[in-house]
């Protein structure tokens, strides 16, 4: 559906965006997950037509983003980072509006217009003028645009900052639902679990290059010998950890007080294994703790930065 091809972006010297070669497929949710600062929004405003890259090419489902600007802009909707339209309309004006200009029906519009408003708890403030509202409730009605258009490729730069956790797991639902429906999504967070629990595949981005792409599962998978299983146990038993470390997946094993603590590969699939060690060499589990590595880690890996 998208195709990054060896793209760069300059501004006046400073080098936001570093050869970035990727795709997008069609029907997915791709994450673009990275610090601010990172690139991901250059990136994706180059893909939309507002920058043209510095160098490399862009093409969305078969047009080039800077020979055939008019074909891509109609394919893509985008939720901005900051909320992008006129404060003195009302809710419902901005919904009305961006429905109008992106070739929503009236009827249809009206109907996707309420629905959301509705779902949103945006129905007793929809005339209100936007700029007397608070941060999230802003935020909620740049999300809206994107969910009345429903465009082939549905852009969300940071949908959930500034809201609570149900709108969050709600916005994260619509747009499981975008997708279900035929979008193409492309997700940008800073956050590590909108990231985790919203990508098919999530691309690293960290100073302006793509560092890894891939299936979150998968990369997080790679981190082999970066579980960690912690067996608190009544009585600690020195030679455990000793013992423990005989097994071949294990790259580490150590008390910490009456914990064992045992560094791994595949830590959900030895934790019997390693419990019935213990057992046998009469260790009383009291409770056992399993730590996979998380995106966090993937990405402290990839870039040797933490990502907050």
């Amino acid at each position: 559906m998208i195709e990054f091809k060896d793209v760069s972006k300059s501004f006046k010297g400073f080098v936001a965006v570093k050869g970035v070669t990727c795709e997008i497929r069609d029907g997915e949710i791709f994450g673009l997950l990275g610090p601010n600062g990172a690139g991901k929004t250059t990136l994706i405003m180059t893909m939309a037509t507002v920058y043209r890259p510095s160098k490399g090419e862009v093409v969305v489902n078969g047009h080039s983003a800077s020979a055939e600007p008019d074909s891509v802009k109609s394919l893509i909707g985008i939720s901005f980072q900051d909320p992008k339209y006129d404060r003195i309309l009302s809710a419902r004006e901005i919904l009305e509006w961006h429905g109008k200009v992106t070739g929503v029906e009236k009827p249809l519009r009206d109907k996707r217009i309420d629905e959301i408003l509705e779902k949103f708890g945006l129905t007793a403030e929809a005339k209100k003028r936007t700029w007397t509202l608070s941060g999230g409730t802003k935020k909620k009605i740049e999300n809206a645009k994107v969910f009345v258009q429903r465009p082939k490729i549905a852009v969300f730069d940071e949908p959930t900052a500034y809201l609570d956790v149900p709108s969050r797991l709600m916005v994260w639902d619509m747009i499981d639902g975008l997708r279900d429906e035929g979008s193409t999504v492309v997700l940008a967070t800073n956050m590590m679990d909108e990231a985790d629990r919203m990508s098919d595949r999530v691309g690293i981005m960290n100073r302006g290059e793509m560092v890894q792409v891939g299936d979150p599962t998968k990369l997080k998978g790679s981190l082999r010998g970066r579980d960690v299983i912690e067996m608190k146990l009544d009585v600690p038993i020195p030679e455990l950890a000793g013992e423990v470390s005989k097994v071949e997946e294990v790259r580490e094993a150590r008390f910490e007080g009456d914990t064992l603590k045992v560094v791994l590969s595949n830590g959900r699939g030895l934790l019997p294994h390693m419990i019935n060690v213990v057992t046998a060499k009469g260790g009383k589990v009291q409770s056992v703790n399993l730590k996979e590595p998380s995106l966090e880690d993937v990405f402290l890996y990839y870039t040797g930065m933490k990502l907050s």
